[in-house]
């Protein structure tokens, strides 16, 4: 039995944290292209030689080039409570995105805000227009913006809009694009409409080259995390950069999708429906083209413009913070994924109970995520003990009828039938559940990989010192807890060895194996996550020997007669 739950023990930790780190996914298969992002587009933007080059649907008498760009560029700000936000006057798109309540981890920024968008991006919320295989790109129009002056939002007041609206100097043609703000929240209600041209064609939406990496370690940050993640009919899929090897390379996802995001570890950006949106309005494609510079790639969405020639959607840009996420709706909260899919279903749910937990004691309790940690770990072992006590005494019942069990097995091992039947019989006999010294065993580490998760994804935990270690998130520097950890599991388990008559010598083994394969495997894990688990180990040990003065005191009662047969 022992053995059983040491294989079983290994297996699992194998299963759910070797194979994500050394056997990752493999890369989606890349699919056919939807017909809006497929095609090699004739695309004229202001920065061409000849912008009359445009050529618009048999429609259209006078092409609506954009004309070129001679203006200085104006950066127009909007100031909340929770982040600074630049709009550029050409194009109409977010230059500059920073997190006021988030500082930078990054060396080269470090102590500063976290900025989102990465520097000299231009394409951050770009907007085009396809008619055929022609795309009219508008990053290099010229907007006129309402209010000029940028806009400042104050706690507690209501949403305010900035406008943009592009007239073509020579032709009825407009495009008007409004963003909405909310000084209490990170998304944007964006709306637009075209007009004086046909409203066919699909309205192209840019993501920009993903988001600017703002850890301790961004190269790590974006080799992992830079993703983008679509929603389906089917659920999420994530792909990420890497993935994308060769500059040019293209992947193509098709739709219908009900929102796009692009990730790092901890911030999201992501382009979704309205609640009240139908069907048909949803995002066609999404298109990922690998750029020259490291882990960088563009995105650009298809979406189908209305009969009026409006659109509308949500723009999230903030925190990957399951509440806020969740609030957006469309299951935006799926943006993180949690291991493969056929593990989502279980963790997904008890990590956000975990973290909603955790934050809830954090808040009310007015105690640091390091201290919850510890009460978290002493909890789960108070809670657990009746049924690990009722394991231990399930573990001892079958060790004093291992005679008999040996007995039956010498007596009937040319008859399985018959053996299994006498095996049962003697359970009964002495009311010993097999599985019962399995399972209460077993208990805490859906516990202990949920925590693996909630710490790889959760923004609360960004950044947060306790002790000597500077961020709860990231591996102890000095490797104490790891160490720690391991020692506390030696200890326990030669605390669990000591009431035994006839210690198993494979038991004795692993008592010095597991110690050093859990530290190996635990050293570059979250120290948030070997804080929780030495904690555990600790807060067993009075239990342990407690279990230990009963074992030796059950190992002194005479053993069970024979069995009857």
């Amino acid at each position: 039995m022992e053995r059983r739950i040491i294989v079983a023990v290994l297996l699992m930790m194998a299963v759910v944290f070797v194979v994500q780190y050394f056997f990752p996914p493999p890369t989606p298969p890349e699919r056919p292209p939807p017909p809006p992002l497929g095609r090699d587009a004739d695309t004229v933007t202001a920065r061409d030689a000849d912008t009359s080059r445009f050529v618009p649907p048999p429609e259209l008498r006078e092409p609506p080039a954009v004309q070129a760009q001679v203006a200085a560029i104006d950066t127009v700000w909007v100031n909340g409570p929770l982040y600074r936000l630049g709009f550029s006057s050409v194009g109409a798109t977010l230059i500059s995105a920073e997190m006021l309540a988030f500082e930078s981890l990054a060396p080269a920024t470090k102590g500063e805000p976290v900025q989102l968008v990465p520097p000299g991006s231009n394409d951050f919320l770009s907007h085009g227009w396809l008619v055929g295989d022609d795309t009219l790109d508008l990053q290099g129009a010229s907007f006129e913006v309402t209010p000029p002056g940028g806009l400042t939002l104050a706690a507690g007041s209501r949403p305010r809009s900035l406008k943009f609206v592009y007239q073509h100097p020579d032709a009825p043609f407009r495009v008007e694009i409004s963003y909405s703000f909310y000084p209490e929240g990170y998304v944007i209600d964006v709306q637009g409409r075209l007009s004086g041209a046909p409203t066919t064609g699909w309205w192209l939406l840019g993501l920009g080259s993903g988001l600017e990496s703002n850890e301790s370690d961004p190269s790590a940050d974006y080799r992992e995390y830079l993703s983008y993640v679509v929603k389906g009919p089917e659920g999420a899929e994530t792909m990420k950069v890497k993935d994308l090897e060769d500059p040019g390379q293209r992947a193509i996802l098709e739709g219908p999708f009900d929102w796009v995001a692009v990730r790092t570890k901890y911030f999201v950006s992501a382009l979704v429906l309205p609640p009240d949106a139908g069907p048909e309005a949803r995002f066609a494609g999404l298109r990922v083209t690998r750029l020259p510079e490291s882990y960088r790639a563009r995105g650009v969405v298809s979406f189908p413009l209305s009969r009026d020639g409006s659109f509308s959607y949500d723009f999230y840009l903030g925190p990957q913070d399951h509440r806020r996420l969740s609030a957006v709706g469309h299951d935006l909260d799926q943006v993180a994924p949690y291991g493969y899919k056929w593990l989502q279903p279980v963790m997904r749910p008890l990590a956000s109970a975990i973290t909603g937990l955790m934050v809830w004691s954090h808040n009310n309790l007015r105690l640091g995520y390091g201290w919850i940690l510890i009460l978290f770990g002493i909890g789960i072992r108070v809670l657990l003990f009746p049924l690990y006590q009722k394991s231990m005494r399930s573990q001892m019942a079958t060790m004093r009828v291992q005679p008999l069990m040996k007995e039956i097995q010498t007596k009937y091992k040319h008859d399985p039938q018959r053996l299994q039947q006498e095996m049962m019989k003697l359970y009964r006999e002495h009311k010993i559940n097999p599985l019962g010294g399995c399972l209460p065993m077993l208990l805490p580490f859906p516990v202990l990989i949920a925590l693996f998760f909630v710490f790889r994804d959760t923004i609360e935990f960004r950044g947060v010192p306790f002790l000597w270690l500077p961020d709860l998130s990231r591996p102890d520097p000095l490797y104490i807890i790891p160490v720690l950890m391991g020692a506390s599991l030696f200890v326990l388990q030669w605390v669990g060895m000591r009431g035994m008559t006839q210690p198993n010598p494979q038991m004795k083994t692993m008592m010095y194996v597991m110690p050093v394969m859990m530290v190996v495997l635990f050293f570059r894990f979250a120290a948030g996550l070997n804080l929780y688990y030495a904690t555990m180990n600790l807060a067993s040990l009075p239990q342990q020997l407690y279990l230990a003065r009963e074992r030796k005191a059950a190992a002194q009662q005479p053993a069970p007669a024979s069995a009857k047969t």
